[in-house]
């Protein structure tokens, strides 16, 4: 070390190394995961030569305002036979009726009302209960009832299950609308999703990685047949990733795909529409541990920030030409995120802004939850006993 390097300046070598580390890390994380997952669109569409049934799973829970279009794009699949189930989750602002005059104009429309929720379920996931419960078809989509799709998504998707030999298929959507700060921590988001799921090795059987998207998650009838169900998620806030890691475990092949340009969703309007959304499963994930949250949050800050302190005179030759290294990994990850996921660029390259922003998102849930004692979700509160007991996604 320089004598006449700053005082500060080992323990921050270490964190600018860990920092720049991870950047590196990240920037290779994402090319393996470009080459690993295909784009569906870009995919052949072979249809096989008797196709399968296909049953849409749709839980709605006032959501009067965005079902409508929705389900327009459902009922416009050229997929020959889809069944879709729509779950009225004990609404209260017109989604029941909705449901039933959809169903009155369309008889593949099968509608399913839920009055009241049992011990031991969240709302969502005993909805998508009661669809699977009033399905028929071979292949299972669990969706949401804001997602549109492409008249040829769910064909596209079918087609490329069957092809490679797949139990389960998590298609990434397109992710419209929000602004700026909402862009910012939505490629915050992607970066941290890709890492932590290991999107690049979820296709390969001797690995654990696993995922799910809530948008399209495609699974075999027989192969969820095969597992405990969905009464082994029933308390776990991050139901499409649990449903992944239950396939998994059981030996089930599974696979991921982007879904750009055929399967779309506005997750949020906003980024306080998107802090107030991940309340839950930030909080929930976290075990429900203000302590882990803090952790999360601090260390998440030093990674990201670490290539810009490393630029400032410490006193340390080596540290500048690192940061600015790690500087660049951090530019080119956000400038792949934006690309790929059809993205505003400018927003994706601010990744200190993002990370403030998701910092604030963490800490935010932590929190509350912790004040709360738990979470409020569907119009239900779950204890974070109720919730750490029924956890199958958890980080770290």
């Amino acid at each position: 070390m320089n004598v006449h390097a700053h005082p500060w300046a080992a323990p921050l070598a270490l964190l600018v190394i860990l920092g720049c580390g991870v950047w590196l890390a990240t920037l290779v994380a994402l090319w393996r995961t470009r080459a690993a997952v295909p784009m569906l669109r870009d995919q052949p569409f072979l249809p096989p030569l008797r196709e399968p049934t296909v049953s849409l799973l749709v839980p709605a829970r006032n959501e009067a305002l965005t079902l409508p279009a929705a389900a327009d794009t459902w009922r416009a699949l050229d997929e020959p036979r889809p069944q879709i189930v729509l779950v009225d989750d004990r609404s209260d602002d017109g989604t029941g009726e909705i449901v039933d005059r959809l169903a009155q104009r369309d008889p593949r429309i099968v509608p399913v009302h839920v009055t009241d929720l049992p011990p031991g379920w969240l709302g969502k996931n005993h909805a998508l209960q009661r669809a699977v419960e009033a399905s028929t078809g071979e292949w299972l989509l669990f969706t949401d009832a804001d997602v549109h799709f492409a008249p040829d998504a769910v064909r596209r998707a079918v087609a490329h299950a069957e092809l490679h030999g797949l139990d389960q298929l998590a298609v990434l959507p397109d992710v419209v609308g929000g602004g700026p700060l909402y862009s910012c921590a939505l490629a915050h988001f992607a970066r941290s999703f890709t890492l932590s799921q290991r999107l690049w090795d979820v296709s390969n059987p001797r690995s654990s990685a696993h995922v799910g998207v809530g948008a399209f998650n495609l699974v075999r009838r027989a192969a969820l047949e095969r597992t405990p169900g969905l009464p082994w998620l029933a308390l776990d806030v991050a139901d499409d990733v649990a449903l992944g890691k239950l396939l998994k475990s059981h030996g089930c092949r599974c696979g991921v795909a982007g879904g750009m340009g055929l399967v779309s969703v506005a997750w949020y309007p906003s980024f306080a529409a998107m802090a107030r959304g991940l309340e839950k499963n930030t909080f929930s994930v976290l075990r429900c541990n203000l302590g882990i949250v803090l952790i999360m949050v601090a260390f998440s800050l030093g990674v990201d920030f670490a290539p810009l302190l490393a630029l400032l005179p410490w006193g340390v030759p080596w540290m500048a030409p690192l940061g600015a290294l790690a500087v660049a990994a951090a530019l080119v990850s956000g400038a792949s995120i934006a690309l790929r996921g059809r993205r505003p660029l400018l927003p994706a390259l601010l990744w200190p802004v993002g990370s403030l922003l998701f910092a604030y998102v963490l800490l935010r849930a932590g929190i509350l939850g912790h004040r709360r004692g738990g979470i409020a979700w569907r119009g239900t509160f779950h204890s974070s006993a109720e919730l750490r007991k029924g956890a199958r996604v958890t980080f770290p």
